[in-house]
């Protein structure tokens, strides 16, 4: 399973990811997901339902652009590939979704954060990291 947010970091976890299934003969999930309870801490978020609703459709929208671009990969990769976007807290998803899945290896990108951002903010990277029963490959972005 490859998580994608759509970012150049989440593009190199992808390549690094079908490599992998492409050599072992397997096949790739490509997960998007769309963080709901950071929607709904815009401000009027809830105030304007037709705001709320179209905000929602374009992150869905967008979820379906980048898993469509890990599969488009998988193509060109030779790898049968499968995407699916989701709704909710992205570790809390994409850790449901790869148990529910049997996924052998669950593949996401990290831009390294570090320090008091990371205590603060935490990462949906170091989420999954403590509480996946999966094996979990991290992919870093590239260095500056």
């Amino acid at each position: 399973m490859i998580a994608t947010d759509g970012s150049e970091t989440s593009e190199r976890a992808a390549e690094m990811g079908l490599e992998i299934v492409r050599l072992s003969g397997g096949k790739a999930t490509a997960i998007y997901v769309v963080d709901i309870l950071r929607l709904s801490h815009l401000p009027g978020y809830t105030a304007l339902p037709g705001l709320s609703k179209r905000l929602l459709e374009l992150m869905q929208k967008e979820g379906k652009e980048a898993t469509k671009h890990v599969c488009e990969m998988a193509g060109k990769a030779g790898v049968a590939c499968e995407a699916m976007v989701s709704e909710g807290d992205p570790s809390t998803e994409i850790l449901r979704r790869s148990q529910e899945s049997d996924a052998d290896l669950l593949i996401l990108g990290t831009k390294g954060r570090s320090g008091l951002d990371k205590i603060l903010l935490g990462s949906v990277a170091e989420k999954v990291i403590r509480n996946s029963r999966v094996p979990v490959l991290l992919v870093p972005g590239k260095r500056i």
